[in-house]
């Protein structure tokens, strides 16, 4: 089947590259990829050879309006330009994040819900580890092994991984993958709001997990998945869900944002797994769901950042791609970065 959509304000290798979709996917030139592995793996091509225009090619016999669901979920052409939502923000952030906008220019949030077992697998093999090469010269190795069978990883011992890599993240991921494989079976490990609200799960634990609100699914996730911290499950759930305020948060986006002066991060401290695993950070959420707030709320990157609303997820992702070209941590190009004269230096 082949189809073609109708897109503004879109750039598919922009939208790609920084997200733990594209590990999933083979980029086989500019504005061109094709599925890899997952759910449509080796089946769906994906091309923008004109800036309005995404072609699709699919051999699954899906609908095209099914297919066409998939694709505007795993593109995230599912939500509209978020250029036209800085609106929204704060008038002091908003020529600063219209001049990240501008220099990258159409990036979306793609998601993938039926491949969230692919994308915990990312998430936990990306923990200080760069992501070009190493995670996805691990992702290539075990999607070629275990490509529709990644639940068979929980089962296997760390020396059986060896032949794809050495370091800890691979070694570690049967553990990691077994503690949320186990929640099905070992469901009094689960909060006990979670149980409050939705009972024990009645569906493999990679849906039951995207059943909960947003606040318990990452409460979950960082008390029971062994070796994910709060950024790996704000990734997790960034790539798996439509909470787009998420803000996966670590050094590289504190040093960009203070230096672009997005907000008053001075004196913020990381998300801490001890405080994520037991408190919520957003007042209703600890109303509505009987979690008790974060006392250090004040105080958390995450929170410091929360004026960016719904465009969270959107804002970090510029801020990666702003990092990676010019506002680097240890030697930025400030002298070449096209935001310098909004920049706080």
């Amino acid at each position: 089947m082949r189809f073609e959509i109708e897109v503004e304000h879109f750039n598919l290798d922009d939208t790609f590259i920084p997200s733990f979709v594209s590990s999933l996917y083979q980029r086989v030139g500019a504005g061109h990829w094709v599925k890899v592995a997952g759910h449509l793996g080796g089946q769906l091509e994906l091309r923008q050879s004109q800036p309005n225009v995404l072609s699709i090619r699919c051999e699954a016999g899906l609908t095209e309006a099914a297919l066409r669901r998939r694709v505007t979920l795993e593109t995230g052409l599912w939500q509209g330009p978020y250029e036209r939502m800085v609106g929204m923000l704060p008038r002091e952030v908003q020529p600063k994040v219209e001049a990240l906008a501008k220099t990258y220019g159409g990036v979306r949030l793609p998601i993938v819900p039926l491949d969230f077992l692919y994308m915990l697998v990312v998430t936990a093999l990306s923990k200080r580890a760069n992501y070009e090469p190493m995670v996805l010269g691990w992702c290539r190795k075990i999607w070629k092994r275990y490509d529709g069978r990644i639940d068979l990883i929980a089962q296997l011992k760390p020396e059986e991984l060896m032949d794809i890599g050495t370091s800890y993240q691979v070694l570690q991921l049967p553990k990691t993958l077994g503690s949320f494989m186990g929640l099905s079976e070992n469901v009094e490990g689960l909060p006990r709001q979670v149980l409050d609200w939705a009972g024990p799960p009645m569906a493999p634990m990679e849906e039951f997990v995207l059943m909960l609100p947003l606040e318990l699914a990452r409460l979950t996730l960082i008390r029971c998945c062994w070796g994910l911290g709060p950024k790996a499950v704000d990734s997790l759930l960034l790539s798996t869900s439509k909470a787009t305020h998420i803000i996966p948060c670590d050094i590289h986006l504190f040093s960009v944002v203070k230096r672009l002066g997005l907000g008053g991060v001075e004196g913020a401290r990381m998300p801490q797994k001890t405080l994520c695993s037991r408190f919520v950070c957003d007042k209703e959420a600890s109303k509505g769901l009987n979690v008790p707030m974060c006392p250090r709320a004040e105080n958390c990157l995450k929170v410091r950042l929360s004026h960016f609303g719904m465009l969270g997820g959107w804002v970090q992702t510029l801020t990666y791609l702003h990092g990676r070209s010019y506002c680097r941590t240890k030697n930025p190009r400030c002298e070449r970065c096209p935001l310098r004269e909004v920049c706080k230096g």
